[in-house]
Formats: C-alpha cells, sequence, structure tokens
C-alpha cells in the first residue's frame, strides 16, 4: 500500500509557506485594502496573516521531531503519551497567544477602532 502524500511532499508545501505565506498575504491585503480605501491597513493585516506560513512551517518541525522514529531504540514518539499531550499543550498555548495578538493588534473590532489608523492614513495621503 503506498501513501497517498509522503512526508517529503508535506515538508515541501509546508517550506512553500514561508516564502509563498508572506508574499500572498501582502498581495490580498493590499488588494482588499484599497477595495476598503484603506490600503496601508489591508498590507499590514495581509503581511501578519502571511507571517503565519513560518509559524506553521516551524510548529511542523516541532511535531515532526516530537513523533519521529528512533532506530537506536527502536521507539517512536507517535506511540508515547506525553508526546501528545506536550503537542497538544504547545499547539493549544501558540494558539491562544496568537489569538490575542491577532485579536488585539491586527484585527481590531469596535468603535473606531479603525478610525485612527484611517485618519493617519488620509492625513499622510494629502500632504498633511
Amino acid at each position: 500500500m503506498t501513501e497517498l502524500v509522503t512526508v517529503e511532499q508535506a515538508d515541501t508545501l509546508m517550506l512553500a509557506l514561508v516564502w509563498v505565506g508572506p508574499l500572498l498575504g501582502a498581495l490580498i491585503g493590499l488588494i482588499a485594502g484599497y477595495v476598503r480605501t484603506c490600503p496601508v491597513l489591508g498590507l499590514w493585516q495581509g503581511i501578519a496573516v502571511g507571517l503565519l506560513g513560518p509559524v506553521i512551517y516551524a510548529m511542523w518541525g516541532f511535531y515532526g521531531y516530537m513523533v519521529r522514529y528512533d532506530p537506536a531504540t527502536g521507539e517512536a514518539g507517535l506511540h508515547k503519551v506525553w508526546v501528545h499531550a506536550v503537542n497538544a499543550l504547545i499547539f493549544i498555548a501558540l494558539g491562544l497567544v496568537l489569538g490575542v495578538i491577532y485579536s488585539r493588534f491586527v484585527f481590531r473590532e469596535g468603535p473606531g477602532a479603525d478610525d485612527k489608523l484611517h485618519e493617519e492614513q488620509d492625513g499622510s495621503s494629502n500632504g498633511g
């Protein structure tokens, strides 16, 4: 039985996220910013979302290291409960931290959250 997706293919895809993520995020963010008449904010948000690509790649590498097969001992990390618990705790903690950072600094909501940025951008584009 052959694998549908090999580890090497998954590694290649994850490595592509490191480079493609920020570039694609910046491009989409800039387009969305122009549509919303706030290109600087859109660019910032797009780059911030694109930077999740390197974070995902790092976490993929960490996961691969934790579940690797050790030929010296004949054990695999996938067979150990503590490996799964540590992975879950680290992924949950990182998700919570990134969620707070992105909600507070990247995608602020509420009345007047983007007004200050729009005013600063309008002032700089009008030469003031």
